[in-house]
């Protein structure tokens, strides 16, 4: 199933730099994109670390902030993410192998609706502020 890329580290390096066109030289998108192909490739890479919460909150962010109608401008995106990086802690589990990715995708669905009340929580806190779009 392909994933939509992420546009948080642009977003976050405008909030922090105040720029229009910032970007992070360490985390640009062709790295993004190495890391979310390096799971289809794991036999071959040896391990990586994978945080499941933090990709859970990448997944269903956008959907929840829509869903409660709250502004997903850049800065607001980028402190919705950055307050729910905070309040859920991560979940980082090691894969060495094809066993410790099913273990990883079972660690996601469990741990999804969690997420998912914890986000809510943050997108009803965040409904009456200003929108920018």
């Amino acid at each position: 199933m392909p994933r939509n890329k992420s546009n948080k580290t642009e977003a976050v390096m405008r909030l922090l730099t105040g720029a229009g066109t910032a970007s992070n030289p360490i985390l640009d998108n062709n790295f993004k994109d190495e890391r979310i192909t390096s799971k289809k490739r794991i036999e071959r890479i040896g391990s990586a670390e994978i945080d499941i919460t933090g990709e859970l909150v990448s997944e269903l962010l956008p959907q929840v902030l829509e869903r409660f109608s709250c502004c997903r401008c850049p800065r607001c995106y980028a402190e919705a993410m950055s307050e729910a990086l905070e309040a859920i802690p991560p979940a980082m589990i090691k894969i060495r192998g094809k066993n410790d990715l099913k273990r990883a995708e079972s660690m996601k669905e469990e741990s999804r609706k969690k997420v998912m009340s914890d986000l809510v929580r943050i997108a009803i806190k965040r409904k009456n502020l200003e929108k920018h779009r």
